[in-house]
């Protein structure tokens, strides 16, 4: 059995960059991705996990009931077993296996920001999976969420206006929008300080965890992708080394400090980011 390379890290941090980095080093991360460069495979077993703990993408903190909760947790991770050994895990391997992705014999792995709070689970099933915490300023995270959320508003209040009428004599079944965790600045870089607080504690003394941050990757490629691609166990060469930095744009680390409205909002949050090594 080969374990698997987990990309954990918060939404918005560089996690899509770390995955396709290592997709394009020769690491599977599935035949099902998303634009995002996420697993639908599981991306749909993180949503279940999440369902059945009473949290959210961005209310990620009632994961801990559940992990405390021996029997409940003996139940997920029975669950979990049952479907990464099932045919639909074909869909993510591209290959029909008897075991699943327990009989997977290349190096893989997936990429999904919820795994992160998830970790327990996950490590009760590979103990020893390897994994990359990607880390990235809180302010151009909670930028990137907040205009994402604005994006988003727009088109839901629109359809909700236009099937406004229907709600006259039909209940609507859900609201405008499950959630406002990030419709604020100040709300976004709360949900950033708890997700990574989340990781940092689970993580904290394990073995096989490598640590980099989207800043190091755009300003030291070179060492950064060397480190990364060393790590789960990838042999670099000078061509494919040269085509991953081509990739990145280097504008993109610290982007805040070129809006005075974010640096300014950077000042004030100085204390909660300085307690990330912000």
């Amino acid at each position: 059995m080969i374990n698997p390379v987990v990309v954990v890290g918060m939404h918005r941090s560089g996690t899509s960059l770390v995955s396709r980095l290592l997709d394009r080093s020769g690491v599977l991360m599935g035949k099902d991705l998303q634009t995002d460069h996420e697993s639908k495979f599981f991306i749909g077993l993180n949503r279940w996990i999440y369902a059945n703990a009473g949290a959210d993408w961005a209310r990620p903190e009632a994961l801990s009931e559940l992990i405390d909760f021996e029997p409940a947790m003996q139940s997920v991770v029975e669950y979990l077993k049952t479907r990464i050994s099932s045919s639909a895990s074909r869909n993510f391997s591209g290959r029909k296996l008897k075991n699943g992705l327990f009989d997977l014999s290349d190096t893989w792995g997936w990429k999904d920001p919820r795994t992160g709070p998830a970790l327990p689970i996950w490590l009760s099933i590979w103990p020893e999976m390897k994994i990359v915490h990607v880390l990235r300023h809180g302010v151009d995270v909670a930028a990137s969420l907040h205009s994402r959320n604005k994006r988003h508003w727009s088109k839901d209040v629109t359809r909700f206006e236009r099937w406004l009428p229907v709600y006259r004599w039909r209940r609507s079944r859900s609201p405008i929008r499950r959630g406002q965790r990030v419709a604020t600045l100040e709300n976004a870089l709360d949900f950033w300080a708890e997700q990574v607080r989340i990781e940092t504690t689970l993580l904290e003394n394990k073995d096989r965890v490598f640590r980099i941050r989207f800043e190091d990757i755009l300003n030291e490629p070179d060492s950064s992708i060397d480190k990364l691609l060393d790590f789960a166990n990838i042999e670099a060469n000078s061509p494919l080394l040269e085509e991953l930095k081509a990739t990145l744009n280097p504008r993109r680390a610290f982007s805040f400090r070129k809006d005075p409205d974010l640096l300014q909002f950077a000042e004030r949050s100085s204390e909660l980011l300085g307690r990330f090594g912000y």
